[in-house]
């Protein structure tokens, strides 16, 4: 198997995460008139219940040192095979405790203190210096407490206690109702603080924060107003939630400055201005033009920096930072017209579905935001522009990157499988409300998500109704992922604003009798209404470190008792082309009517999750992803790279490295070409004119002779793709490459390292079919979390990994120390290779690390 050259990768990914923001390593003698500190490094945890452990006095010497995003689950994940109904069955689920000690400045008294977590799983119980300050309990928004009352100032430490819950069963304290999306099947259970975390300090007069849950507040709202395209303008509009809790009357103005991505103000204008009573909370708006606008879109994901000023007497109180882009959308139904219209063009959407905890196999759901864009990165390299996070809501990380990186999102609220009543259907309206407030600035998202299965009528209109109570110029829609009740769906034609299919695309969807039968969501009444969008089709399950028949040392996939699939990675492949062949002839902009039906595809999943898995006798983790649980590619991954792209393009499916004597047959996909040739060692084994299912060329019979392997797609007679495979000698060494943030590993506690390791012939070429144990030595400041064997049980957390194919990858993760970092890998009949970095110190004052007033910009154009 190939990945993408190593040194590109490294390279997109340091450009990639180069673009996050880097916090200050000082705190600020003089605070401003709002102030963000991470408050993610410097907590002690313990990974059980203890008594007494709110109070503030209360000796937690003893407790380990880590900084959140932070996840108990990472010692006891992927360790047990997987199961379909519960998901993983090795984890602990029971009660954490959390403490964190800090100081505040004492130019912070008379001001307002507010925490700000990005969620938690699943429930928790604040207590501040002592006093119970808040519960959290839905285990996907977010969640904010104003701390204000609670704190002393000064140099007397204030102590933050959470104790932390993250059992299935857990169930709301004033209802005693469990939530439907509790459950490790379809929403992995990574307990504890596992999201990022930040603590702010702003003047009693403020502009709120978009944190409903704790807050009950709203903050700003920015949006697009009478977009001109070809005259690339736009109005643009704002409102800012204020409240006034100055003890006084007070006469507030609000003004306006839109900043492009090298900080230069393109726009300004003032607002509302109006006199609050003290304690008062309302909304000021304002509205101004945006003259030669760069408008957001997936292939010029822009982003615009909103600055939001409060003044009262002319003297600025409160600045607020909105990082945004401006975009037409347009849903349209139609055969041949229909679709997702993006600032006026038609837009494919092409990519996958993902569980929203986007977990990571020996970490979980805790690691650092760079990895996150990272990942986005990744995905956009295999040219998908869509993303369906599935059953809850995503993280504010991962949104944040498709921003960036011009992925458009369905977003959900929080559910399971079905529709529900009573209370555990207002705790999903509750979720999609607090969910839409907090998103609703994100251009990428497009899509808010009412269910995973098809809902009531009544409860359909709720949910438009919600969008449009808290969301109404955002241009977006609100609908359901439609199931197998075609009855219901058919009674929520004329009300949902997009439909969600699951493996629509089926012979039943093209032998409907009229336009108003429906099967899998799917109708031609539908098709002429609005969008349908596939939400997560091929559902098959592969190992990334299989690659078909013939390749050693297993020779293909031997499908145990409980397994579902019996795939291999060459196979996969083949089912995927398949699968995108039919929807892609199926597309809305296809003119022909008996063809015309899908505006979005997803391929589930992303990569592979601790989550709903059907190899049950053969993997630790659903093996349903284009790159594995590490993010290392499968084969699928090019396949969809050269499906997806708009360009020509091409990849041999496989190695060229089989024990002699091999005749297999050789698969190449391509697009965009009307040939293929295939040569081994210069000679031509002849051209292929006709791809099977559109993009898998077959070249039968073809006899492995070491040396070259060589595919040119050739479009009128002229090379436009070409790609070469060799064949790799014995193994000779070890290879190790280094990928962390930019400025290396931070000393943290939660920063992380991932190392690739390789086995390499003497000219450095990766040998693909080594599987075979290499073992670690590692020693300074740093935590050992290891890597993944997708088919074998207890293989994360160890100072061993078996390479598959050839590669694999491992973390280790910083602590509170800075210092120097060896790690070194043996393997049997080969040199050890060593590989050495320094963690840099992270400067915390007294359990504060501020960051800088703002982000910096996103990149206007992704890297090549």
């Amino acid at each position: 198997m190939k990945l993408l050259p190593r040194s590109a990768f490294a390279a997109a990914v340091l450009a990639l995460i180069a673009v996050l923001p880097v916090r200050a390593a000082t705190a600020q003698p003089a605070l401003p008139v709002r102030v963000e500190y991470n408050f993610n490094p410097g907590w002690k945890f313990i990974r059980t219940d203890v008594p007494g452990a709110e109070k503030p006095g209360f000796d937690d010497s003893s407790w380990a040192d880590v900084g959140t995003p932070h996840t108990w689950n990472d010692v006891d994940s992927y360790r047990k095979l997987i199961n379909h109904s519960s998901g993983d069955v090795g984890i602990y689920q029971g009660i954490g405790w959390y403490r964190k000690h800090f100081r505040l400045p004492a130019s912070a008294r008379g001001r307002r203190v507010f925490l700000i977590l990005d969620g938690l799983r699943q429930a928790a119980k604040f207590y501040v210096n002592g006093t119970r300050a808040g519960l959290y309990e839905n285990g996907v928004t977010r969640y904010g407490l104003d701390l204000t009352p609670y704190l002393h100032f000064g140099d007397t430490d204030n102590v933050i206690a959470v104790r932390v819950d993250n059992r299935t069963t857990y169930r709301e304290a004033s209802s005693g109702v469990v939530f439907q999306w509790e459950s490790k099947a379809f929403n992995p259970d990574f307990g504890g603080i596992n999201r990022d975390v930040s603590l702010w300090i702003t003047g009693p007069i403020y502009q709120t924060f978009p944190v409903y849950d704790g807050l009950q507040t709203t903050g700003v709202y920015v949006y697009p107003e009478s977009i001109d395209l070809a005259g690339h303008r736009t109005g643009v509009g704002v409102e800012s939630q204020v409240r006034n809790d100055s003890g006084a009357p007070a006469t507030i103005a609000l003004s306006v400055s839109i900043l492009d991505d090298a900080g230069k103000v393109r726009a300004r204008f003032d607002g509302q201005s109006a006199t609050f009573a003290p304690a008062e909370t309302r909304t000021l708006s304002a509205s101004g033009m945006l003259d030669h606008a760069r408008f957001w879109d997936v292939d010029d994901p822009y982003l615009y920096t909103v600055r939001t000023t409060l003044a009262v007497n002319g003297a600025v109180v409160d600045s607020c930072d909105t990082r945004t882009g401006f975009r037409a959308t347009s849903f349209r139904g139609g055969a041949g017209t229909g679709g997702v219209y993006l600032n006026g063009r038609f837009v494919w959407l092409t990519g996958y579905a993902q569980r929203a905890v986007d977990d990571w196999a020996g970490l979980g759901q805790a690691y650092p935001d760079w990895m996150h864009a990272a990942n986005a990165e990744l995905i956009r390299a295999s040219h998908a522009n869509y993303i369906r996070w599935m059953h809850t809501a995503p993280q504010t990380v991962d949104v944040r990157a498709c921003d960036r990186f011009g992925i458009v999102e369905v977003c959900p609220a929080g559910d399971k499988e079905h529709d529900v009543q009573g209370r555990q259907w207002e705790q999903r309206v509750e979720v999609m409300r607090d969910t839409i407030i907090a998103y609703r600035n994100d251009p990428s998202i497009l899509f808010w998500e009412a269910g995973n299965q098809v809902i009531s009528p009544d409860h359909m209109r709720e949910m438009v109704a919600l969008r449009k109570t808290w969301d109404p110029h955002g241009g977006r829609v609100m609908g359901v992922r439609h199931g197998d009740d075609n009855a219901m769906a058919a009674a929520t034609t004329d009300i949902a604003e997009y439909y969600g299919v699951m493996i629509g695309q089926d012979p039943r969807t093209d032998s409907l009798p009229n336009r108003t039968a429906i099967f899998r969501g799917y109708s031609a009444e539908r098709r002429d209404r609005a969008p349908l969008i596939e939400c997560e089709d091929l559902r098959e399950e592969a190992f990334r470190g299989i690659w078909d028949n013939y390749s050693p040392p297993h020779f293909g996939f031997h499908k145990g008792p409980k397994d579902t699939y019996d795939l291999n990675s060459e196979s996969f492949c083949l089912q995927a082309a398949k699968r995108y062949h039919e929807y892609s002839i199926n597309r809305i902009d296809n003119p022909d009517p008996a063809h015309s039906k899908w505006s979005a595809y997803a391929s589930i999943y992303w990569s592979d999750s601790d989550a709903d898995g059907r190899q049950q006798s053969s993997a630790v983790l659903r093996v349903s992803g284009k790159v594995d649980g590490v993010r290392l590619p499968k084969e699928a991954f090019y396949v969809y790279r050269v499906m997806q792209n708009p360009n020509p393009d091409l990849h041999i499916i496989g190695h060229w490295t089989y024990p002699a004597g091999t005749v297999k047959t050789v698969y190449v996909a391509a697009n965009h070409c009307d040939a293929v040739t295939l040569a081994v060692n210069g000679r031509s084994l002849g051209t292929v004119t006709t791809p099977v299912d559109g993009y898998i060329y077959a070249f039968p019979k073809v006899a492995f002779e070491p040396g070259t392997l060589t595919a040119i797609a050739t479009r009128r007679g002229v090379a436009v793709a070409r790609e070469q495979l060799v064949t790799a000698g014995p193994p000779a060494a070890l290879r190790l490459t280094l990928h962390t943030a930019p400025g290396g590993l931070k000393a943290d506690g939660s920063d992380v390292a991932l190392i690739d390791f390789e086995v390499v012939d003497a000219r450095g070429r990766r040998c693909p079919t080594d599987e075979s144990r290499v073992n670690f030595a590692v020693s300074g400041p740093v935590i050992w979390r290891g890597g993944l064997n997708a088919g074998l049980v207890d293989s994360t957390n160890n100072l061993y990994l078996n390479t598959e194919c050839g590669i694999n990858r491992v973390a280790i993760r910083s602590t509170l120390q800075p210092g120097v970092i060896t790690v070194t890998a043996t393997r049997k009949g080969l040199p050890p290779a060593t590989l050495t970095l320094r963690s840099v110190p992270v400067t915390i004052d007294h359990g504060l690390e501020p960051m800088p007033a703002s982000p910096p910009p996103a990149p206007a154009t992704l890297p090549n």
